[in-house]
């Protein structure tokens, strides 16, 4: 798919940062509903209620079910709102999202069957945790390409087609290891191209 061309880069959090990821979603990328209930639940928790409303409305929805199938695009507009919410209290925009990214993946560890079965197939190794990954993203995304290589005993790289934000995606990555109580696992991400990250992991 062909990428609007930009002449420098975009704000994060910025309506023409957002234009453009929405220009790039497909008909076929889906989200579960877990995420879009843990975002407004976040929001809720930090802001209040009011502010919750405010970030449901922008979606259109009057509300999401955890295992249903909703569009990117939708996810897209809920996250953007809620992370202009909770920026003031998280330091900034792409804070904030990096910690609805480290929140909402946590819950979906704790409270799903399916997150607790990945855990489980993991058996806290690391190694084995970071190649199921895909497998992973197969479960909670209908937009999903990314490729693993295991570098060494304690690091690996993940190549990533993101239509989400980095920063968000990173934090997810880090409850991901967190739930499975791998020590000392620091994610570092850098962009290789509008919707292509890298993401190098290391851990003690």
């Amino acid at each position: 798919m062909d990428t609007p061309a930009t002449s420098q880069p975009l704000v994060p959090g910025s309506e023409e940062e957002l234009r453009c990821r929405l220009s790039l979603v497909s008909p076929t990328d889906h989200l579960r509903g877990i995420f879009f209930t843990g975002v407004l639940e976040l929001v809720r928790r930090e802001e209040g209620e009011a502010a919750a409303q405010c970030c449901l409305q922008v979606c259109e929805e009057t509300q999401f079910l955890d295992f249903f199938d909703y569009s990117y695009e939708v996810f897209l507009r809920l996250l953007y709102t809620a992370g202009r919410v909770l920026s003031d209290r998280h330091g900034g925009f792409e804070k904030a999202l990096w910690w609805m990214g480290y929140e909402v993946t946590k819950v979906f560890y704790a409270s799903s069957a399916a997150g607790r079965v990945l855990l489980l197939m993991a058996q806290g190794d690391p190694r084995r945790l970071l190649s199921n990954v895909p497998s992973s993203l197969q479960l909670v995304s209908r937009n999903r390409e990314c490729q693993v290589r295991l570098q060494g005993p304690k690091s690996g790289v993940m190549l990533k087609h993101d239509l989400l934000p980095r920063a968000f995606i990173e934090g997810g990555l880090v409850a991901t290891f967190d739930a499975a109580k791998v020590k000392g696992v620091q994610v570092r991400s850098r962009p290789l191209g509008p919707t292509e990250n890298e993401y190098e992991f290391t851990w003690a």
